[in-house]
């Protein structure tokens, strides 16, 4: 007993899960292992029942969560004392002094100690890691434990390893006292260690974790002071080119420029090279705009710069508040203030956290983002969540990058997000209090209320210009007191101060006065000040268009909307695209609206609530309902429209609706396709959405998604919400009974499942898609079933599977009677032939499909044909007939911009090329490849540079004649 009443319980997380009461283990049930994790990783600070229950459940939630997580604890109880789980407003806490949890130990010893003697950082670092004896939460069926802390924890081990081995190399002492990377090693203290020692464990790292750049540099760093320069010159080329083949990325600047100090000579045996930040070979600067005016908030910047401090203080800060306290603004005015002190970038994500026109945007879709930015190819980014984000944290560890994540909804959101412990700095906006983030986290919560009298004016002033708060500062001391300090009210007070220069502060005082009831509180935490006044004041004296399209906007399903668009929102008879434009500026210059980009705008959460509201008081059910059909119909006829121009072989499907041309013909943007899918992507898949909960909007809901699918199918950020909107769409065909348009949606379904990884969702899909094809008995259809079949089989390693699809796919392909069909079925099978080995009989397959069709009605399958060949005559010994064939493919792929398939058959022709000595032509088809590579973001960009410098040496040994 610890004081002769409480039993001593003990906890483990840092490797296999234990537990002991008094020094005699106890055995848990699965439930009671993940309770006791989650509260014992909480490090004696409460933690929320939502949190529990995540952590217990997960997705397969009781009928009664809350009453089931009760009976839990009360077992809980009684297997440890009842003293040792506390309750506590919201949740529960683990009452076990802190040495006796393995993870809070931990924790403790990893927190740097300023002007600690390095001897004794070292001594607790070797501490703290031998504390590990094998992967965190070992025997616990958490899957949220294993995805958020199990990584989290695992990523301070590492970065605590790398920084004793730092003071290793900075004090020449040795790494091989057992604090490696093998959790559970016995650690010893140093003597006698070498170089070659460290050089072996740092070899171990890099091999256990290949992506981690700060583990490379200590092992070149190393090697030089052993003596062994052309290993550490080796070092960075296995490093090279295993990010270009992983990541597509090359190394950060500090590892070239260690690499550079190395290869002229400024690092030479015996020198130390100090351990720092690596960057990536991209730097991101995505920090929106800083407000244009800002005021007060002295003691919330002071907090965000102890973040700075020291390596003591915490890396993660909350900004929390109601909405349009500010938080947002001061988020953004701390970080460009210290933006220069992150070399490595800026990263920020409005996490739509309480955006009343969207859903919060999951971790897995900003990680995707993020990964984007870092210079992350996109063919290299995994198909798991969980490898996703596994793979964010290793490309920012050790890197000193700046984090905004923004209007973030809750501690499940953000965790993910969170980048381990080292230089990044995190700062986190929201209106709840993420409580079930703060003890995990270490998080240091700064918390924002309305701005005092004084401040208010400030920022006032700031907006409408001192002199006039200066002629008036009776009257605007009450527009302040009229807004209740809340800066969002101010913001727009000002705005409608601006709009009417002649009228004297006195005048918008007084309408100010005379405002209505308080805006709702959109959050369980909000006390929200009276702004509903200071809206209403703005919506009262906007002119009857810009009233109108300020309603109308209130119903659009998107996070932001477009110029055009808006004049599809507000199309009238008697209102042309002109009044549509001036409405729309009129709502920027009064602020209810903000152009966040050239030709987009947004509205603040708050604003767009007010928006709805009024939408819902002040315009008729029938105008909102025709407005939302205008825009679906607009959104669908571009959509339509700019497909066919990115893929003009492709034929619409028959359920595929025409969008018709009222109130008049499409106003198609004057933009490439490819960027007007990237802008409005979340835009599109919102009115899939939002068609399909209106009646009579069935067909351009499933229309919209067919038109958006070959595009968006290719953003990695958008594949979530492009897989909802196909079940959306699916959902629709199944309540209307349109079986074709199911079936279309099946197909596809099975397709992004399949490129995902998602082998066995894939493959019933796929048998899904096939069941109902036959069922339809449309042989089209069964072809282009077995056909999708056969592809994913020959993806995933099954080529006599394959080859049975194929075969299927040509039996009714025949059936249609319809050349393209037949020549899809015959390309198909001799493609899984192929992969087959049986080169015999796949030649004339593919030669019959090529045969069967012609490049006017065609060009884009014969293109596909003409690569299928291409294989086949290479697999076959003949490289010259090979080169042909990749060449004819290459010419249409590059016609119909088809860049993807054509980057594939261009690096094939070229390697070819190169193999019959034709030289020059290799060097110019390297060259395209490496230039597709980079404006696409494929992987393997070392491997084509390396390809390109062999072939241009020979191209010109070829030229001068010593070849």
């Amino acid at each position: 007993m610890d004081d002769g009443e409480r039993p001593a319980v003990t906890v483990a997380l840092l490797g296999p899960f234990a537990v002991e009461v008094d020094d005699e283990p106890v055995r848990l049930p699965d439930r009671l292992r993940s309770l006791l994790a989650g509260l014992a990783v909480g490090r004696g600070e409460p933690v929320t029942v939502e949190r529990l229950v995540d952590v217990v459940w997960g997705e397969d939630l009781p009928a009664a969560p809350q009453r089931s997580l009760q009976v839990l604890v009360r077992r809980l109880r009684t297997a440890l004392g009842d003293a040792a789980v506390e309750t506590v407003p919201g949740g529960y806490r683990l009452a076990v002094p802190a040495e006796r949890v393995d993870a809070a130990v931990f924790a403790d010893l990893v927190q740097a100690r300023p002007g600690e003697a390095p001897a004794a950082e070292r001594r607790r670092l070797v501490a703290a890691l031998r504390l590990w004896r094998g992967p965190a939460f070992d025997g616990v069926a958490s899957a949220a434990l294993h995805a958020v802390e199990g990584p989290r924890l695992d990523e301070q081990r590492l970065t605590a390893l790398a920084r004793r081995i730092e003071l290793d190399l900075a004090a020449g002492e040795g790494a091989g006292d057992g604090a490696g990377d093998d959790a559970g090693d016995d650690a010893g203290d140093g003597s006698g260690d070498t170089t070659d020692q460290q050089v072996t464990e740092l070899q171990d790292l890099t091999r256990r974790h290949p992506l981690q750049e700060r583990f490379w540099a200590q092992l070149m760093t190393a090697l030089v002071r052993g003596g062994r320069r052309a290993e550490a010159l080796d070092a960075y080329a296995s490093l090279e080119r295993t990010l270009a083949d992983e990541l597509g990325i090359g190394p950060g600047e500090a590892v070239r420029r260690l690499h550079r100090e190395i290869t002229q000579g400024q690092i030479t045996q015996g020198q130390i090279t100090q351990g720092e930040s690596t960057q990536p070979g991209l730097v991101p600067r995505q920090l929106p705009l800083a407000p244009r005016a800002f005021s007060g908030r002295a003691d919330a910047l002071a907090g965000l710069d102890d973040l700075l401090a020291d390596d003591a203080a915490p890396r993660v800060a909350l900004l929390d508040g109601a909405g349009g306290v500010g938080k947002t603004a001061t988020a953004l005015h701390w970080a460009h203030r210290v933006a220069d002190r992150f070399p490595d970038g800026q990263l920020y994500a409005n996490l739509r956290g309480f955006d009343p026109a969207s859903a919060p945007v999951p971790a897995a879709t900003v990680v995707r983002g993020f990964l984007d930015a870092l210079g992350v190819a996109k063919g290299r980014v995994p198909a798991s969540e969980e490898a996703q984000l596994a793979l964010y944290r290793g490309v920012v560890a050790g890197r000193r990058l700046l984090v905004v994540l923004d209007n973030a909804r809750d501690a499940g959101q953000v965790g993910p997000l969170l980048p381990g412990p080292g230089a990044s700095v995190t700062v986190v906006t929201s209106r709840a209090t993420l409580s079930g983030l703060a003890p995990a986290q270490d998080l240091r919560r700064v918390a924002l209320g309305t701005l005092t009298p004084g401040e208010g004016f400030d920022l006032l002033a700031l907006r409408v210009g001192a002199e006039r708060t200066d002629a008036e500062p009776e009257a605007a001391r009450r527009i302040v007191a009229r807004c209740a300090g809340l800066p969002l009210a101010i913001v727009i007070a000002a705005a409608r101060v601006l709009a009417r220069p002649a009228f004297p502060l006195s005048a918008v005082a007084d309408e100010l006065a005379d405002g209505g009831a308080r805006l709702d509180a959109l959050g369980d935490d909000d006390a929200m000040a009276d702004v509903r006044s200071v809206f209403a004041t703005s919506y009262r004296a906007l002119s009857p268009d810009g009233a109108r399209l300020f309603r109308l906007l209130g119903t659009h399903p998107g996070p932001d909307v477009s110029r055009e668009a808006t004049r599809a929102l507000a199309a009238e008879p008697d209102t042309g695209g002109d009044a549509a434009d001036a409405a729309l500026a009129e709502l920027a210059r009064v602020n209810l609206v903000t152009e966040h980009a050239a030709g987009r705008y947004a509205m603040h959460d708050l604003v767009a609530e007010y928006a709805r509201e009024r939408a819902r008081l002040d315009e008729p059910p029938e105008q909102r309902d025709a407005a939302l059909r205008r825009l679906t119909r607009w959104y669908l006829g571009v959509a339509l429209e700019m497909d066919r121009r990115r893929w003009p072989a492709r034929v619409p499907q028959a359920f595929v609706a025409d969008p018709g041309a009222a109130p008049g013909p499409v106003d198609v943007p004057d933009q490439e396709p490819a960027a007007w899918f990237r802008a409005e992507g979340a835009v599109l898949l919102a009115v899939v959405d939002a068609a399909a909960r209106t009646q009579g909007l069935d067909a351009e809901a499933v229309s919209l998604v067919w038109a958006v699918y070959s595009t968006l199918s290719y953003h990695a950020d958008l594949r979530d919400a492009l897989w909802s909107g196909l079940v959306t769409a699916r959902d629709v065909a199944l309540r209307t009974g349109d079986r074709p348009a199911e079936l279309w949606c099946l197909r596809y379904l099975a397709a992004m499942a399949a490129v995902a990884g998602r082998t066995a969702q894939g493959e019933d899909l796929r048998r899904r898609t096939v069941d109902l094809a036959t069922e339809l008995d449309d042989p089209r259809a069964l072809q282009m079933a077995h056909q999708g079949y056969a592809g994913d089989l020959v993806r995933w390693g099954r080529s006599a599977d394959a080859v049975g699809q194929a075969e299927q796919a040509l039996v009714h392909g025949r059936r249609t009677g319809e050349a393209y069909y037949e020549a899809h079925a015959l390309n198909i099978l001799a493609w899984a032939l192929a992969h087959d080995g049986d080169l015999a009989r796949a030649l004339p397959l593919a030669e019959q499909a090529l045969a069967l069709l012609n490049d006017a009605d065609n060009p884009t399958t014969r293109a596909v044909v003409w690569d299928t060949l291409g294989l086949l005559h290479a697999r076959l010994g003949d490289p010259e007939r090979a080169i042909t064939c990749y060449q004819e493919a290459a010419v249409r792929f590059r016609e119909f911009d088809m860049r993807q398939d054509l980057v594939a058959a261009e690096r094939r022709r070229a390697g070819l090329l190169g193999d019959v000595g034709r030289w020059t032509q290799a060097r110019d088809a390297w060259q395209e490849c490496l230039d597709q590579h980079l404006e696409l973001g494929l992987g393997g960009v070392a491997a084509v540079r390396e390809a390109l410098a062999h072939a241009a040496a020979r191209a010109a040994a070829q030229t001068t004649g010593n070849a």
